[in-house]
């Protein structure tokens, strides 16, 4: 039997921004925009503007996405991914002049609940571009492709570090002792790697002792080597960031770089700096600079981090000085 076969698929573009609206308890009656920002939203390469606007509602902030583009209309969804999602989920809408796309709206408690310890409120937003393209092929016969099974190489690589089948390898952290792979660590960390490719003692009684690095710790850090993800993140930032850079885990050390930036306060920027620098987090280290020079005035031990780190104090001054 022969049949014509339409085939629409929807393609899709995802963009991530962030706006930090500072000392927001001042400016909650305000209607506010950001600045602006800009994609393609489609395969074509076809570019849009867009900002945010906040408008206060009776106890809430509603939240609008709008677009100054003329003669444009682009199917979009967006969310915005700390912050819990309304009732029904996000709606999808079209995006273009006249149309200001209600995104949902921020009831005043749960912003409380999210304010930094300044004052500023941060939202993260996530702008899906939605664009159908249909596709027609006649007089085919029509027989389904099989889907394509999920991944599950970060489940199988799990299951081998929990059930320990098949490790070569004891790590001894403090009182606590963990079985591994070689072959895994050696794939992901090229300090691993270089422990057993030379003719040194953990190469040849396949041991490892690990004095500097606290049990839980390590625990997260092998987690991630298996699988690409850590627990407790928040809470153990500071130390996994430090055995990251110790074992050169590159992606473990920007998620702790993206979780203390994300965390920092004018009480807590200059340690935040201090610990970038020693550990060479750039990113972390560079926008940790940008923080206190915008904010140098609310630094209540500044005097004191003068006398002890000039050199990143001049870093610091150079920044301001780039401002004017």
């Amino acid at each position: 039997m022969e049949e014509t076969l339409c085939r629409t698929i929807v393609k899709t573009k995802d963009y991530y921004n962030t706006w930090i609206i500072e000392d927001f308890r001042r400016v909650k009656n305000e209607k506010i925009q950001s600045s602006e920002f800009s994609g393609t939203t489609d395969i074509s390469g076809k570019r849009l503007t867009w900002s945010y606007e906040y408008a206060p509602a009776y106890e809430s902030g509603n939240i609008y996405l709008l677009s100054k583009e003329q003669g444009i209309k682009q199917n979009c969804q967006t969310i915005i991914e700390n912050f819990p999602k309304p009732m029904g989920g996000a709606k999808p809408g079209l995006l273009g002049q006249p149309n200001n796309l209600f995104v949902w709206a921020l009831h005043f408690c749960d912003i409380a609940k999210s304010l930094s310890s300044d004052g500023s409120l941060m939202l993260r937003f996530k702008v899906t571009f939605l664009t159908p393209v249909s596709t027609h092929c006649p007089a085919m016969k029509h027989t389904p492709l099989p889907e394509l099974p999920l991944s599950s190489l970060a489940d199988n690589f799990a299951k081998m570090l929990v059930t320990k089948q098949f490790t070569d390898l004891t790590i001894t952290v403090g009182q606590q002792s963990f079985r591994a792979h070689k072959a895994i660590l050696v794939a992901r960390s090229t300090v691993f790697a270089a422990m057993f490719q030379h003719d040194m003692k953990e190469s040849q009684r396949n041991e490892i002792t690990i004095t500097d690095v606290e049990p839980k710790v390590f625990e997260e850090v092998l987690r991630f080597i298996y699988t690409d993800k850590v627990q407790g993140l928040p809470q153990m930032a500071h130390e996994l960031l430090a055995a990251a850079d110790k074992y050169d885990l590159a992606r473990l050390k920007v998620m702790c770089e993206i979780q203390l930036f994300q965390g920092i306060s004018a009480a807590s920027a200059t340690k935040t700096l201090l610990f970038a620098d020693l550990h060479r987090a750039k990113e972390l280290k560079a926008r940790t600079i940008e923080f206190l020079a915008r904010n140098l005035k609310a630094v209540s031990n500044w005097v004191e981090f003068c006398r002890k780190k000039p050199d990143l104090v001049a870093e610091i001054m150079e920044k301001i000085a780039s401002y004017n």
